[in-house]
């Protein structure tokens, strides 16, 4: 599943990120990168979305979303 489709405030952790590098690189220095545990914490107008990781909050657009593969996660982030 991509991330533009999980669910609301359910635990899930990236699986692939399929970007060029650039934009792979600055995703991984904001902290979302293989095996990083996030939820979904607010659903933007054009398909954004929200993201939480630990204490930190950023938003992800639409098409970037598209391109991030997720799964289910054990434990909330």
């Amino acid at each position: 599943m991509d991330l533009g489709h999980w669910p609301l405030a359910q635990p899930g952790r990236v699986v692939r990120v399929d970007l060029d590098p650039g934009h792979r690189l600055r995703l991984a220095e904001l902290g979302l990168r293989p095996g990083t545990a996030f939820r979904v914490t607010h659903r933007g107008a054009f398909g954004g979305r929200v993201l939480a990781l630990g204490a930190d909050r950023f938003a992800v657009d639409a098409a970037t979303c598209a391109r991030i593969a997720v799964e289910a996660a054990d434990v909330a982030p």
